[in-house]
This record gives C-alpha cells, structure tokens and sequence, in this order.
C-alpha cells in the first residue's frame, strides 16, 4: 500500500473530506484523484458535504481494511519474537542474609533463531 492510498481509508471511514480532519482537504482531494487514476475508477458518490462509497470504492476499502489488519499482525508478531521481557527474581530472607551471591548467568528467552 502506498501512502497516498492512506487518506482514501480516512475519507471512507470518515464519511465525509471535511471530517477527515488529520489531513488538509486539499492535499487529501488531490491523493484521492491520484488514488482514483491510477485505479481508473471513481471511489466515491459526493453528496455535498456527504460521501458515499461506489461499489468498487467498497471492494477496495475491504481490501485495504484487511491489508492493514494484516500489517497490524505482523507488527504485533514481529514485536513479539524481538520483544524483550522482564524478569522479576525473589529470594527467601534467610538466603538474603547468608550474604551468598547468586550467578545466573545471561538468560535468554523465545526462539533465538
């Protein structure tokens, strides 16, 4: 997905251009006819100040909902495997008082490979 595709997402989910506020309208309208061109069809039903997706405009933003959810995964999925945790120890009172020094070593978690 390439970032001028971004803006038609929030125009469609927002309904209208002038509530999509997270971007200026007139760079956003200028996105979208790009995003329209290169697709060779109109996304939207302009119903001053409303909108209304046409269905090729619905197929595509199905498309992208699902391209972003899938990005959102693999974020989350490559977060997890570099995530690093925390590793909270205790010891027992008398262990503490013994003065005895406890080596661990370098503790690794997870799938390394």
């Amino acid at each position: 997905m390439e970032i001028h595709e971004i803006p038609y997402i929030c125009v469609a989910e927002a309904g209208s251009f002038t509530t999509a506020v997270h971007l200026f309208q007139p760079l956003l309208s200028q996105q979208i006819i790009k995003l329209q061109d290169e697709l060779g069809a109109e996304l939207f039903h302009r119903f001053y100040p409303k909108i209304r997706l046409t269905g090729v405009g619905q197929t595509f933003f199905s498309g992208t909902q699902n391209a972003l959810r899938d990005i959102s995964s693999a974020k989350a999925e490559v977060h997890e495997m570099t995530a690093s945790g925390t590793l909270k120890m205790g010891a027992i009172p008398t262990a503490q008082s013994t003065g005895d020094s406890i080596w661990f070593g370098d503790l690794q978690f997870g799938d390394n490979s």
